[in-house]
């Protein structure tokens, strides 16, 4: 009898030991063990999410506990009450950190939570989280072709022309919305009487002369992280015999195209390519871009009817411009005449620090942004503000190519 009784004191203070024991309620109770597992999104660099705070809240009681995350990311809580609980993960990234995992470098703020996980006694399954937050990024113009062409005859052709724009961040952009528009002003000293634009003394805001926008009602237009839209002058091939054979682009695949619709249907609307909104418009037949060099921005604002419209600075002429305040500029680019134009630019020096210029006018040169670095296969392009150094000089264009 002796023997069997220290045999049962024995088997319950082992029993003890492995599950663990608490007193609620007068009453001892079996405790469990718990890990709790945080990563980082998949698109990270890293995966295990380390030295990090773990909160669990007790829904019946609404205590709290909490631990950190080990090297390997787990976070292990021992003689934890059975129970519903909710669980919580915060993390705060510097933008040295962010450029590390993102290879962007803005600061973040992460989080991840499990609502109702119900904790048993003595292991409860483990549970992993997974950390979202804001977009480590944001849209960006990857690539611009303005030059235009030369035909077999010699003969110049600019209905080619394209802009791309690219998801540089971590997560899903919804484009609906975008706004793109070309700033007023000359690339350089076209002709003799060529002057800087007389809006250069704003360095707040820029001066479109055309605006077209991306339709939808928010999340329509869902564009993935590494994944470009091209949005075309012309959505056709430009290298039918009827067009251009030398044209360097097909562009019958478009995501858009900008569709000037008016009485005499100069501007051909392509079947098979979406069109833009067009918002506002002081171009000729077709949406041109300049082939000395545009000025670009790419801007979101919940009201466009309330932007303001500018005449030119000591002008008398009744052409007005949109005014876009730098705080709405998504992304901008800025091409100019040739090295020496450097006087010409439109775009202030706070969203724009630079340009680049091609070498001729109909050389079917392109203009891509530079690649920073790579993270488990999605692209991250150099952003620095200043196209001079953000972009490069193609001998032909790539559209959604590197």
């Amino acid at each position: 009898m002796k023997t069997q009784k220290f045999t049962l004191i024995l088997l319950i203070a082992v029993a003890t030991t492995i599950w663990g024991c608490k007193k609620r309620d007068g009453n001892l109770v079996q405790t469990a063990t718990v890990k709790i597992n945080v990563n980082y999104p998949d698109n990270y660099s890293q995966k295990a999410v380390a030295n990090t705070e773990v909160k669990l809240i007790n829904k019946g009681s609404g205590s709290s506990i909490t631990g950190f995350t080990n090297s390997t990311g787990v976070a292990t809580f021992s003689d934890v009450v059975p129970g519903t609980y909710d669980i919580s993960v915060n993390k705060s990234l510097s933008a040295a950190e962010s450029l590390t995992l993102t290879g962007v470098s803005q600061a973040l703020v992460l989080n991840a939570a499990k609502t109702d996980a119900v904790i048993s006694a003595p292991q409860s399954p483990e549970i992993t989280l997974q950390l979202s937050g804001s977009a480590a990024g944001s849209l960006l113009i990857k690539e611009v072709y303005y030059t235009g062409s030369k035909t077999a005859s010699g003969g110049t052709y600019f209905s080619d022309q394209f802009v791309e724009i690219y998801n540089n961040s971590t997560d899903i952009i919804y484009l609906d919305g975008l706004c793109i528009a070309d700033i007023y002003g000359n690339s350089g000293l076209i002709n003799p009487t060529s002057l800087p634009t007389a809006f250069n003394t704003d360095n707040t805001s820029s001066y479109a002369g055309n605006v077209w926008r991306i339709p939808g009602s928010g999340k329509e237009r869902p564009l993935a992280p590494g994944a470009s839209i091209i949005i075309a002058q012309d959505g056709v091939n430009h290298k039918e015999a009827t067009l251009n054979p030398n044209s360097p682009v097909d562009l019958s695949k478009a995501d858009w195209e900008t569709y000037n619709e008016r009485p005499d249907n100069r501007d051909a609307d392509a079947p098979g390519v979406p069109n833009l909104e067009k918002l506002y418009f002081t171009g000729g037949f077709d949406w041109l871009l300049t082939v000395f060099g545009p000025g670009l921005v790419i801007f979101k604002t919940d009201d466009f009817s309330k932007l303001t419209m500018a005449n030119i600075p000591g002008s008398t002429s009744t052409t007005t411009y949109v005014k876009i305040p730098n705080t709405l500029v998504i992304d901008s680019f800025e091409a100019l005449k040739d090295a020496s134009s450097g006087s010409f630019k439109r775009l202030p020096v706070a969203i724009d620090a630079g340009f680049v210029f091609a070498s001729d006018t109909y050389t079917a040169e392109s203009f891509r942004r530079k690649v920073a670095t790579t993270i488990n296969g999605r692209r991250v392009l150099q952003d620095t503000n200043n196209s001079g150094n953000d972009f490069q000089k193609l001998t032909t264009p790539t559209p959604k190519g590197f």
